[in-house]
């Protein structure tokens, strides 16, 4: 998965301290002195047709939102930044956060839901909610695909909280926050792996690099994969991940190919026998060097040498 990986376009219209950003609850209606409603959801056709589908620049300074587009496509503005979806997608808007959308008119369908920033940091929420960095630090435009998984199951909930939004049954509000929490899980557990792998990929790529590096001024030290990753700080199963993650080798693979590539540039560019290279290799025993070298090769050091000088 990526998340707003596309790009992203200065909004032409000036700067936020050059233009007076409105402030609405909902938008078009005005802020209180109270606090705005607890939990808030609409369809997006009741709110976007009244404004000919286009919900101005404003914000919400105690409210969280989530723009679920379930069909059509959006033009979303965030912070001084322009970028457009299709559908489906999210789009999470945390408060104070500056932003607006132009629907598509003739095909869009999706839902707003608007949470009170009360309950985003109510001390119970804050300590059992496992995702708030991923998904309350920033605003966020996640894409999703039709045939993916999560997707069928977020519009499910979607639709059970839009259910439960329009029915007075017992215990109205306790059901809704419990589907909205379920909700946030879903979509926290999705940027929580999207992030991960990233992340992981990143420290690996830098695992790798230094073991490279490392390898570079010992292979002829033949040290073990242990050693090595005792140099870094880690273990030989996170050292042996890293490389399979980047090279698709372990660090035994990685360290054979190091000292074959050596012996053949000595095999090709001097002059100097089998058994010389293989001490220069660090290798004892110039039998065993040859056995290592066939085994990899498929020829032995002799072999190799002759056929590169026909």
């Amino acid at each position: 998965m990526q998340l707003a990986n596309k790009k992203m376009n200065k909004i032409n219209s000036g700067s936020a301290t050059d233009q007076l950003i409105s402030t609405y609850s909902l938008y078009s209606e005005e802020t209180s002195l109270g606090d705005p409603e607890f939990i808030h959801i609409e369809d997006i056709r009741t709110r976007a047709e009244l404004f000919d589908w286009t919900i101005n620049i404003h914000t919400h300074p105690k409210m969280f939102q989530l723009v679920y587009v379930r069909k059509g496509s959006v033009r979303i503005h965030i912070d001084g930044l322009e970028q457009s979806e299709a559908a489906p997608c999210l789009i999470t808007v945390p408060a104070g956060v500056v932003h607006g959308f132009e629907f598509d008119q003739q095909s869009t369908e999706g839902s707003v839901v608007t949470v009170s920033q009360l309950l985003m940091l109510d001390e119970q929420f804050q300590r059992r909610f496992p995702f708030k960095e991923e998904l309350l630090s920033k605003a966020l435009i996640i894409p999703l695909s039709a045939d993916d998984p999560d997707q069928q199951l977020i519009d499910e909930q979607v639709k059970n909280l839009r259910r439960e939004y329009s029915d007075n049954q017992p215990a109205k509000a306790l059901m809704f926050e419990w589907l909205l929490f379920s909700l946030l899980i879903r979509i926290g557990r999705k940027l929580h792996s999207a992030y991960s792998r990233s992340e992981a990929g990143s420290r690996y790529e830098e695992r790798y690099k230094e073991l490279c590096q490392l390898i570079e001024l010992h292979y002829r030290d033949h040290l073990s994969a242990n050693q090595y990753a005792e140099m870094l700080n880690t273990t030989p199963i996170g050292l042996n991940r890293a490389c399979a993650a980047v090279a698709g080798k372990n660090v035994s693979q990685l360290l054979q190919d190091r000292l074959i590539l050596e012996a053949q540039r000595f095999l090709i560019y001097t002059a100097a026998p089998a058994s010389l290279i293989a001490y220069d290799l660090g290798f004892k025993d110039p039998a065993y060097f040859s056995r290592f070298f066939k085994r990899r090769v498929g020829l032995s050091p002799g072999a190799f040498r002759s056929q590169r000088d026909t």
